[in-house]
Parts: C-alpha cells; sequence; structure tokens
C-alpha cells in the first residue's frame, strides 16, 4: 500500500538538503503521539537495527524546490506551495496507523518546520507483470546499494565492477529476498499470501528468480548520483530507472517496501517508469 501526502508549508518552507533523518523522526514523532506502542516497537524494539519493510520519498513540490540557505548557512532548499511525498509499507497497520496519526496531528513538523497536511489519498496499485520498469519516485529520489566489508558500510554504483563485491543488481535482488525472510518473521499471514499468488514454494525464497537491469537516466547519462550526510555518515546514492523480472510477490514488495537499502531512512520509493 502506497498513501501521498500533500502538504503546504508554514512559514519559509526552508529545509536543509540532507532532511533524511529529520523526516524520518517527524514520521514516527507522529506516530508515536497516535500509537505509542507501534512506534516504539519499530523504533526500539524487535525491528531496531532490522529491515522495517516500509518507505517513503523525501519533499516534492510545485513550484520546483530552488537551493536556498539556513540562517546558519547550511545548505538548503526552499519548497514550492505545493508539496507531496508518499509513504508505502506491505503492513497494513502500519499505513493506516500512519495516516490516522497524521490526520490527528495535521502537521509535520521537520527541524522545527511545520508543513500543515492539505489531504492524504491511496495511489492505486499497479497491475504487476513479471517484467515490470520503475523509477525512484518525484523529482529527487534516489536508490542506495549498500554492502559491508570488513565491518564498515560501502556503496555501489550501477557500472561499480570492484572484484569480488556483487554488483548493484545483485545486491537489489539479494535485498529483495531478504524483505520476504523478514516479512515471514513478522507477518507470515501476510507472506503465505505473497507466495500463494504465484504458487510458490515459501522454502524457496533463497532461490527465487529476480532479474534487475538498470535503465539509462538520459540520453548520454546512465544515471545520477547524490552524496548525502545522515547521523555523520556519507552515503552515495543513485538516481535511474530500473527493469526488474521477477514474481508478483518480488513486485509488490518492490511497489510497498522500497528498491535498495535504508528504506525506512527515506531512500528508493518506487513508482512506474515507461513500460
Amino acid at each position: 500500500m502506497q498513501i501521498e501526502l500533500q502538504l503546504s508549508p508554514v512559514g519559509d518552507g526552508l529545509l536543509a538538503r540532507d532532511c533524511h533523518h529529520e523526516l524520518a523522526s517527524a514520521l514516527y514523532q507522529a506516530l508515536s503521539r497516535s500509537q505509542p506502542k507501534l512506534a516504539e516497537e519499530l523504533h526500539d524494539g524487535n525491528h531496531r537495527s532490522r529491515l522495517k519493510l516500509f518507505v517513503f520519498s523525501l519533499f516534492n513540490s510545485d513550484p520546483k524546490p530552488v537551493a536556498a540557505e539556513l540562517p546558519d548557512g547550511t545548505r538548503a532548499l526552499k519548497f514550492g506551495s505545493r508539496i507531496w511525498m508518499r509513504f508505502a509499507s506491505i503492513w497494513p497497520e502500519l499505513v493506516y496507523g500512519m495516516a490516522e496519526a497524521l490526520q490527528k496531528q495535521k502537521e509535520l513538523n521537520v527541524r522545527g518546520q511545520r508543513f500543515r497536511l492539505e489531504e492524504i489519498r491511496m495511489v492505486p496499485t499497479p497491475d504487476f507483470r513479471p517484467t515490470m520498469t520503475y523509477r525512484p519516485f518525484g523529482q529527487a529520489d534516489f536508490i542506495v546499494c549498500r554492502y559491508q566489508k570488513d565491518g564498515k558500510n560501502y556503496f555501489r554504483m550501477p557500472d561499480d565492477s570492484e572484484p569480488g563485491i556483487p554488483s548493484c543488481a545483485n545486491l537489489i535482488a539479494g535485498n529483495l529476498r531478504h524483505k520476504l525472510l523478514r516479512l515471514r518473521e513478522i507477518r507470515p499471514d501476510i507472506f503465505e499470501n505473497l507466495m500463494s499468488i504465484g504458487g510458490l514454494d515459501a522454502s524457496a525464497v533463497a532461490a527465487l528468480p529476480i532479474q534487475v537491469e538498470f535503465l539509462p537516466l538520459m540520453e548520454g547519462r546512465a544515471y545520477r548520483t547524490r552524496l548525502t550526510r545522515i547521523k555523520g555518515i556519507n552515503v552515495r546514492a543513485f538516481r535511474a530507472p530500473l527493469r526488474i523480472t521477477a514474481p508478483e510477490a518480488v513486485h509488490r514488495l518492490v511497489w510497498e517496501t522500497g528498491v535498495g537499502s535504508m528504506n525506512s531512512m527515506g531512500f528508493g520509493t518506487m513508482t512506474l517508469g515507461r513500460q
């Protein structure tokens, strides 16, 4: 399930460019006021440091955001009068809980900047086919392909070819399989329903066929990169369309939990690309 939030700025509409953590905190705070047990479970309970199976996008606006500065000189974006973002999860109670929390709160407070909630709408779920083309949602959403080596985090781009390290496509496919296994832990009922849609064997997740192909962002440019700093860590991300061939269960995960790593920090929200 994906929901889209329509917002408007209360004030100057300025936000730091690197606001992933602050926007995630704003969503947690809204949920904690309405459903404190659910928020605590997600942030500090069994879900801590685990895949949380939700994803959200950054802000988009009309007029488009323009470069600006905060009073302390931090690089920022000034958003237009109409702002929208998406939140999604394969966990229905979380989507309904977040929607109810935001409707009660009537706004998002991000790093001291208030954004009034104007409307929440459900985004129609696509008719999934074996091969689907997706693109990062909105004006500035990016994908993170993260892997660990010697206890440190590293980031892959679509054309990286370092020997001995899985490709970005394989990292994305592995992450989707991992999400299915995580879903089996926290919501076995949803997991079994997903697997039954395609007549899949629940024990065969590790070998589930998932093919990921990156498409050029535009003629002459394979992808665009972005360096974001989150809680003192430099995160390398990229923006490019991708084509995924996989069972329907996987496409539903793409749509409702995002692509790649760090989805619960605002990376990897997907919408349909040119099919």
